[in-house]
C-alpha cells in the first residue's frame, strides 16, 4: 500500500492518507491589495520521497470583483509538517504545485469569494472557499 501525504498549506493544516479518498472542505479568509497580484493559496502533494505528485485545481466559482488564477510554483512544505509516517524527511525540502492568485478589479475595495476543487495523486480532497477581504 502506497502512503501519499496530502498538504493544505493555504490553511497550515496537514492529513495523512493511507490510499483512501479524503474530503475536506476548507474555509479560509485572506487579505489582498486593490489591483495588485496576491497569492491567496498554495496547493501541492508529495510522495515519501518528497517528489511532487499530480495536483489539479480547478476553479467551480469566480470571484465577482476579480480575477483569479492558477499558476506553477514551488514552495517549501513548513517545518511543523508533522514528522510521523514515511513523510517525516520532507519538512524543510521545497516541492512544486500550485499557486491560487487573485487580482481584485481596479479600485475595487470589499469582499470577494473564490471556490475551487483540488485533486490530488487523483485523490479527492475537497473543495476550498475563500474569502477575500480587499484593501
Amino acid at each position: 500500500m502506497r502512503r501519499l501525504f496530502i498538504a493544505f498549506v493555504c490553511s497550515t493544516a496537514s492529513v495523512a492518507c493511507l490510499g483512501t479518498a479524503i474530503a475536506k472542505d476548507l474555509k479560509l479568509t485572506r487579505d489582498a491589495k486593490s489591483g495588485v497580484d496576491s497569492r491567496i493559496a498554495y496547493e501541492r502533494a508529495w510522495d515519501r520521497d518528497c517528489k511532487a505528485v499530480p495536483v489539479t485545481v480547478t476553479i467551480t466559482q469566480q470571484p465577482k470583483n476579480g480575477t483569479v488564477s492558477v499558476v506553477q510554483g514551488t514552495s517549501t512544505i513548513p517545518a511543523s509538517t508533522p514528522r510521523a509516517g514515511s513523510t517525516d524527511n520532507c519538512a524543510g525540502k521545497t516541492v512544486a504545485g500550485n499557486e491560487i492568485m487573485y487580482r481584485s478589479n481596479a479600485s475595487f475595495r470589499g469582499t470577494d469569494t473564490v471556490v475551487y476543487k483540488v485533486v490530488k495523486n487523483n485523490i479527492g480532497a475537497g473543495t476550498t472557499t475563500i474569502t477575500i477581504n480587499v484593501k
